[in-house]
């Protein structure tokens, strides 16, 4: 280091050194600060995307459920005289309602799911989901003290019309612990850096996703004004003052990513977040290495410098570009584009990759599970009719026919009351694996609801729809049964229909017709077929 004896050598070296520590300071700073906001962003993101996914999701389910009440009020419409047979099934079949009750229109209950009768004199004319119904509208309620049991319920209500008016109120019960059961595992993910949260708010502000909330409800009559239950963090009191979206918030002394809305039609909000601090750790680490790495080269190399920063840059860059794309890019399966570099920044990177991974499953797996009937594994109704609707579209298009068909257990509640409920399940499970092997592939086979089933033919020929019918009927009639060693009897019933797309208004009115030649096959001493065809 002989330089340093020179005056001028030792003041330029000086210089040198500060003018480049200053450089590489001021951008190292700036590195930083882009890396982190740019985290910050993508955090941002995936939150909202979680929000938007579980909001989604909710929106679904209960529309999907308000379709079910709605479906019973109708049978119940075009079947009166069997009103009390229906509620017992159509709870069984949807486990997810506490309970399911046919109010008169004067605010009575006259029939109810449950074997535990209510209280007579009872009115229920001042709740606003029989108000609703009774001005011919479904409605869905928020959570409020149910007036039996004092759990905390909402309330799907739907009108049961009589010669074209309300008549009668049909309303299904979930309770706000089913509730919780169903979406509050929604996202979270106890193998990833952090678990993503739920929580539920009412209009009060109280988080009534908490377990103490639930778990008081009923024994304390004034909770819904208890405020150790209200929350006071930014998301709460944005959402109170009737605002949603995604910020970064401290609340207790911790710091939280959290995405949040209010759900209108339930009357609660909606928050998910995450702990800031924790998932910012592998953050600050990686950017805690890069400092004291390049800061050591700085010293060391001094000559290297403009090489070393182009090192520490290049993985820097690398970082940031797999965090845009994480920001614009929609969720999937696929690997991100990635040069690793043996540094923090891969497993920064392999974080937010898994954290994708585990949003997409759960995203596919709740789509798949809102498809299907939970007992039967079929198609559910509300599935059947998203797939019957496309494709009455699409032969209304080319002008080919479209063949429906639908199948219903003859004295299937005789079977329940003979032999149980779960020998009712079994027989509805093995006649649904019945209709799979009948079918050709293209067929789309549902539950349409209770122990009726219904088929969409990828076929335009009434001749396959008569054949595809009574091979159906023979099969079932012939098929072994066998409950305590004894063999069940079983039949069913078919009606099917092939119509001209031109010949209905709608699609709906292909599954009446097939509905109704369902009803005259029932008619003619069931285990029999009936069915027409309109296709000129």
């Amino acid at each position: 280091m002989l330089f340093l004896k020179s005056p001028f050598l030792k003041k330029l070296f000086v210089t040198l050194f500060f003018i480049v520590f200053l450089g590489f300071g001021t951008l190292t700073f700036l590195i930083s600060t882009y890396v982190r906001s740019s985290f910050r962003q993508t955090q941002l993101k995936t939150i909202s995307n979680v929000h938007d996914h579980v909001r989604t999701s909710i929106l679904g389910w209960f529309q999907e459920k308000r379709k079910n009440i709605e479906g019973l009020a109708k049978m119940m419409e075009n079947a009166p005289e069997h009103h009390p047979n229906f509620l017992k099934p159509f709870k069984q079949a949807y486990s997810e309602f506490a309970d399911v009750i046919l109010i008169n229109e004067k605010g009575y209950i006259v029939a109810t799911s449950e074997r535990v009768r209510y209280e007579s004199g009872i009115q229920l004319s001042d709740r606003e989901y029989f108000q609703q119904a009774m001005e011919g509208k479904s409605f869905i309620s928020g959570f409020f003290r149910g007036r039996f049991r004092g759990v905390a319920t909402l309330s799907i209500s739907a009108p049961v019309f009589k010669d074209g008016k309300p008549h009668q109120v049909l309303a299904g019960f979930i309770t706000l612990r089913k509730f919780l059961e169903i979406f509050a595992p929604i996202g979270n993910d106890s193998e990833g850096l952090s678990p993503i949260r739920i929580h539920f708010i009412n209009a009060r502000g109280q988080v009534i996703s908490h377990p103490e909330y639930i778990t008081q409800f009923i024994s304390n009559p004034e909770i819904e004004t208890d405020l150790k239950f209200i929350s006071d963090s930014r998301a709460v009191k944005d959402l109170l003052k009737g605002e949603s979206g995604a910020s970064i918030y401290t609340h207790d002394g911790k710091g939280y990513y959290g995405a949040y809305s209010w759900i209108e039609p339930l009357q609660v909000g909606l928050v998910v977040e995450t702990d800031q601090e924790v998932q910012e750790s592998s953050l600050e680490v990686q950017l805690r290495s890069m400092v004291l790495a390049t800061t050591m080269v700085f010293l060391v190399l001094l000559g290297f410098i403009a090489m070393s920063l182009w090192y520490v840059s290049k993985p820097i860059a690398q970082v940031i570009e797999a965090m845009e794309n994480l920001i614009s890019g929609s969720f999937s399966p696929g690997k991100l584009f990635f040069h690793r570099t043996g540094s923090q920044v891969d497993r920064l990177v392999d974080t937010f990759q898994q954290l994708r991974e585990a949003v997409y499953k759960r995203e596919t797996q709740l789509k798949d599970k809102a498809a299907r009937d939970p007992l039967t594994g079929l198609y559910n109704h509300g599935t059947l009719q998203d797939l019957l609707q496309k494709e009455y579209a699409r032969r209304k298009r080319s002008g080919k026919p479209l063949c429906f068909l639908m199948a219903d257990i003859d004295h299937f509640k005789d079977i329940n009351d003979n032999y149980g409920h779960s020998v009712g399940d079994q027989v509805l499970r093995e006649v649904s694996r019945i209709l799979e092997t009948c079918v050709r592939e293209g067929d789309v086979v549902a539950r349409y609801g209770g122990e009726e089933f219904a088929i969409l033919l990828d076929s335009d020929k009434p001749e396959v729809s008569l054949a595809l019918a009574e091979r159906i009927r023979s099969r079932i009639e012939s098929h072994p049964f066998i409950v305590d060693g004894k063999r069940v009897p079983i039949t069913v019933s078919v009606g099917w229909s092939c119509v001209a797309p031109s010949k209905v208004s709608c699609c709906t009115d292909i599954v009446k017709q097939a509905d109704g030649f369902l009803y005259r096959a029932k008619e003619g001493g069931r285990n029999r077929v009936f069915g027409e065809a309109n296709v000129s």
